[in-house]
């Protein structure tokens, strides 16, 4: 009798322990080469998030369009993207997500590069324009075609991932393409290239997000207040140790410590201390439905936008 009381025991216990979820489960987060995002990986390389008690893996990814599709097959449980890609995802997988980080709005990082026929958004009637289609590239041509009296319908849009971009506009296979860094650096430099826009023309409007699959972090508030020290550790580090931070961080990128800081100043980074007032924000809840609404008009989704705020929202201050 005792021995199968013991048994019993035993069973429950062992039923207990498989049933627990893991106390601190990892979460695997996939990047794209982007100067904003790369804070995280610095954070990854410095050894912060285990620091503040977080296990998160960071995955390499070489573009937007490769990030967005591995967090659409489930692989990771959250990605670093425009709001664009992260409205994309959500409204294709039906699945709701929570914004946990705003890094940076950009501020003249997105660019459109053209070649030396072209000497303004307004030339680009009738010419191929290359871009990731369905991301935060056709929202960008949009926004300058718009702002230039054309619409998608007066372009040809030739679909160009960004490792493809540079040999796309070396061999003619477009007229300009929309690009960011790194790759609008080298892009930028061969002769005749030149930007004709790039979203100083459209402040505030590309908003970039770290977003998690709503369900996989117990305690979502908990788990964002250490994500977002680890942010803070991140910027202190590159500000009180600049050259070792931003010779890590233009490594992955494959450029120069020198392009990479003149990459940043593309970028409006928001700190630790105004995500919660960002997340929570009229603007982001705005900015959600805007490109989606946008990309709905140019037929880059099959969706509706109308409960787009409730599958895509800023975990900021109710």
């Amino acid at each position: 009798m005792l021995k199968k009381i013991l048994c019993t025991v035993f069973s429950l216990l062992v039923l207990s322990a498989c049933s627990k979820a893991p106390e601190n489960p990892k979460i695997r987060i996939a990047i794209n080469p982007w100067p904003g995002y790369e804070f995280l990986y610095l954070a990854a390389e410095k050894g912060f998030y285990a620091e503040q008690g977080l296990n998160v893996e960071i995955v390499e990814m070489s573009s937007l369009a490769d990030v967005q599709r591995i967090y659409i097959q489930g692989r990771v449980d959250g990605f670093g993207s425009t709001v664009i890609e992260a409205v994309q995802a959500a409204g294709i997988t039906q699945q709701p997500l929570e914004v946990v980080l705003a890094p940076d709005f950009s501020f003249g990082g997105d660019v459109i590069i053209a070649n030396k026929s072209i000497d303004s958004v307004a030339q680009l009637k009738g010419k191929r324009v290359g871009t990731e289609m369905g991301s935060l590239g056709m929202y960008v041509l949009h926004a300058a075609l718009t702002k230039n009296g054309l619409s998608l319908d007066d372009v040809e849009v030739v679909n160009i991932e960004q490792l493809e971009a540079q040999g796309a506009m070396r061999d003619n296979k477009v007229d300009a393409i929309v690009t960011y860094p790194p790759y609008s650096i080298k892009i930028a430099k061969r002769a005749g290239n030149k930007k004709i826009f790039d979203t100083t023309e459209i402040p505030g409007k590309v908003i970039d997000a770290l977003s998690i699959r709503v369900g996989v972090i117990e305690d979502r508030h908990a788990w964002q207040t250490k994500f977002h020290a680890v942010w803070a550790q991140a910027l202190a580090f590159a500000k009180s140790n600049q050259r070792e931070a931003y010779a890590i961080m233009a490594r992955r990128e494959g450029v120069s410590v020198e392009e990479f800081a003149e990459a940043l100043t593309g970028l409006t980074i928001v700190p630790s201390d105004k995500q919660l007032e960002l997340l929570g924000s009229e603007q982001l809840k705005e900015s959600i439905k805007d490109v989606c609404e946008v990309l709905k008009r140019s037929d880059s989704i099959n969706f509706g936008c109308e409960n787009i705020n409730q599958l895509v929202k800023g975990l900021g201050k109710d």
